[in-house]
């Protein structure tokens, strides 16, 4: 078998050559491979460099972060962003490796520890107290070979995942966000248990939030998953949200820090307009194109009717919102099975969102590797289905969104009713991942 390293290299170099692609299709064929999003932002960077407001150019609707990563467009050649995505689709690719290591490393650790403190207890000597400070200070090394393997193959399943291959080289900047919740998660699960590492661990949680208000809803599962207290009953979560100690104090600092500091920092540069179009615009967002979203259809009908507006707001966030507060409630509250959590959270988000677009399916792919190994006992056959309903139910809405994009023929109701197959195909998908998760087997290591 190939090393992780050259598999990277394998990675880095599909998807070089996908934006070389890019390029060619975009100037041979009417269907372009590059986003439109990406021009956009790279319109925005065009003011950025004139030392303007991005949000000069019509649609920004984004962090001015984004416009200043590609300013090289301008400078250097205009596919440097579409490398700039493409290299964080890499890192999420590392820190997916890392974060499953140091899970399985503090299981390994966590198990000793108990077994040993029972042996000291007993037996208290000098060679069981070294080897318990041994234990504390161990690498992945340690890790029985089968588990590292797991970690690169969970690595794996996102970089050589073609979708989010096709995502990032098309110019899409979702992967930034992807990657911030990585790296916040990534420090909320360090062994070490340092108050800084959870204030950085809000740092990143505060700037992907600042990036995309989605991973607003994993802030609940953060704060829970570092309660160090049995929450077991209504009571106890309340006294877990109320009485917080000091690691989630930490993690709540450093979040307002970076939520709110780059807040007001681009308020400062760009006033109303920034908080509008970067923050508002998507509260109060209404889309009548078409797009795989269940509620696009509806919007299109109602779309000149200002009284359904906020019934709409009720039915379209209330069910997410009760869902998302039941899996966090349910899987939020160890940090062994955060990792899963968050997919659950980030799956209904996007299902449930008003508005669904391909590239927001990278917002549960980065998660779901995590918590592949649990999974074990899903079978051949589920495993089989579960990517193949998937796609196909996709297939099916492509067709009559293609005849209505680009040959103008009026099929929004076929559209709409594939729209609503892959709603249900979702939810079929999320319950079948849901009942064959297996929590135990984040407490089992050899």
């Amino acid at each position: 078998m190939l090393p992780f390293k050259k598999h990277l290299v394998i990675s880095i170099a599909i998807r070089g050559f996908l934006v070389y692609y890019g390029e060619v299709q975009d100037n041979l064929s009417d269907v372009q491979y590059t986003d439109v999003d990406y021009r956009v932002i790279t319109d925005g960077a065009s003011h950025v460099l004139a030392l303007n407001s991005p949000y000069k150019r019509h649609t920004y609707r984004y962090t001015p972060l984004l416009a200043y990563l590609v300013v090289p467009n301008l400078l250097l050649h205009q596919t440097f962003g579409k490398l700039i995505f493409s290299l964080f689709d890499i890192l999420i690719g590392l820190l997916i490796k890392w974060i499953l290591l140091n899970s399985y490393r503090e299981n390994k650790i966590s198990i000793e520890k108990k077994l040993l403190k029972l042996e000291t207890l007993n037996n208290r000597n000098k060679y069981l107290i070294k080897r318990k400070n041994e234990i504390l200070n161990s690498s992945n090394e340690t890790l029985p070979p089968r588990y590292i393997r797991m970690a690169e193959l969970s690595a794996y399943f996102w970089l050589y995942n073609p979708l989010t291959m096709v995502i990032a080289t098309r110019g899409n900047g979702d992967c930034v966000s992807c990657f911030l919740v990585l790296m916040a998660l990534y420090y909320l699960l360090q062994n070490k248990q340092s108050i800084a590492q959870f204030f950085l661990a809000g740092i990143f949680l505060g700037l992907s939030i600042h990036f995309r208000l989605y991973p607003i809803g994993f802030c609940l599962a953060f704060y829970l998953a570092i309660a160090d207290k049995p929450l077991d009953s209504a009571t106890e979560y309340i006294h877990a949200v109320l009485g917080p100690n000091v690691k989630q104090v930490a993690l709540v600092l450093g979040t307002a820090t970076s939520l709110i500091g780059s807040t007001c920092f681009f308020y400062l540069l760009y006033g109303h307009q920034f908080l509008y179009e970067s923050i508002l615009y998507h509260l109060i967002r209404k889309d009548t194109r078409h797009n795989f979203s269940l509620y696009f259809y509806m919007q299109y009908l109602s779309s000149n009717q200002e009284a359904a507006c906020l019934l709409e707001k009720v039915l379209t966030f209330l069910p997410q919102l009760i869902l998302i507060l039941m899996l966090t409630i349910r899987y939020g509250k160890h940090r062994q099975t955060i990792g899963f959590a968050l997919f659950a959270i980030a799956f209904i988000m996007v299902t449930y969102n008003p508005v669904v677009t391909s590239q927001y399916f990278v917002w549960f792919l980065s998660l779901l590797p995590l918590s592949v190994k649990n999974f074990r006992n899903i079978g051949f056959r589920k495993a089989i289905f579960i990517p193949i309903m998937w796609f196909i139910s996709q297939g099916g809405w492509l067709l009559p969104a293609y005849l209505l994009e680009f040959k103008g023929w009026n099929t929004y109701e076929f559209v709409w009713v594939q729209s609503v197959v892959f709603f249900f195909s979702n939810i079929l998908i999320l319950q079948i991942l849901v009942t064959n998760y297996d929590m135990s087997y984040n407490y089992k290591i050899d």
